[in-house]
């Protein structure tokens, strides 16, 4: 029988990988819908963040300060990015791929030499735990859930009630329309995707604590984020958030009954079976 506080933790567990990964993928789905690009280096923009941490706090600084500055530094890093590479590729999807994943293995490289092979380790800010529902679970993840929390719903905010938001909106459904009343599309461009690198870094500087935080840390939250905009649509902020939970908190549940390996083979196979029930996105109408 399973115990109960057992289940209790895998939820919890599902909550935080679930909120990590709605974060990144956002960005990513985002920029997927306006500008028919996928950025295959978003990946790294994760890890980068979470080296701004490591960077932040072998110098002397704060483990919230790292928090604070990785958002503002993958700001402008994807601001960079996007001028100097992404908006010569408009809807230019193939070769936009090979660029970004061309991008993506430079900046794995450059990690590789200048820090090293090696995984560091970032101390957590909080070590202590928190007793819910009789059971006893790490605090800093639930530091974790409260700000994606706060965070979801700020950007639900800014997406559904601000005339911003709509503009973001309409340049998803419709380009052609958006531009000819009057939208400056490239800068609605600009500035989801600075937002969609500001949000990856955040969550990588957030999971920093609870993963080593190497090169190659990255691959695991593409491809993971590849699922989540497949299964929820392009540019969907709702399939987004049915795509993660979906998929990062379907494997922690599975956890509780199988072993990890076998979990995260049968999410993926769920996600396939609901691919071909709902092509469309699991909340996106016909």
């Amino acid at each position: 029988m399973i115990d109960a506080g057992y289940i209790v933790r895998e939820v919890l567990n599902a909550a935080t990988v679930s909120i990590i990964l709605i974060l990144i993928s956002l960005g990513l789905s985002v920029i997927f819908g306006l500008m028919r690009i996928l950025n295959t280096a978003h990946g790294e923009f994760v890890i980068l963040g979470a080296y701004v941490v490591v960077g932040v706090t072998r110098w002397g600084g704060s483990f919230w300060l790292g928090v604070a500055v990785a958002p503002v530094a993958l700001a402008l890093f994807g601001y960079l990015f996007q001028k100097s590479l992404l908006r010569f590729l408009y809807r230019n999807w193939t070769t936009a791929i090979l660029v970004t994943w061309g991008a993506s293995i430079i900046i794995r490289q450059v990690l590789q030499l200048a820090l090293g092979p090696r995984p560091w380790a970032v101390a957590n800010p909080f070590p202590g735990s928190i007793e819910l529902l009789d059971v006893q679970y790490p605090m800093y993840r639930i530091v974790i859930i409260a700000i994606g929390l706060a965070l979801l719903a700020g950007i639900w905010w800014v997406v559904m009630r601000t005339t911003l938001g709509l503009q973001v909106r309409l340049a998803i459904q419709n380009r052609e329309m958006a531009a000819a009343l009057g939208i400056d599309t490239q800068r609605i461009n600009a500035f989801a995707f600075v937002v969609g690198a500001a949000l990856a870094g955040l969550a990588g500087a957030l999971v920093s604590p609870l993963v080593p935080v190497g090169p190659l840390t990255g691959l695991h939250y593409l491809i993971d984020c590849f699922f989540v905009i497949i299964l929820g649509g392009a540019g969907d902020l709702l399939g987004t958030l049915a795509g993660g939970a979906v998929i990062g908190g379907g494997e922690s549940i599975l956890q509780i009954v199988t072993k990890p390996v076998i979990a995260e083979i049968m999410i993926y196979v769920v996600a396939i079976a609901l691919l071909c029930l709902r092509p469309q996105g699991l909340v996106r109408q016909q």
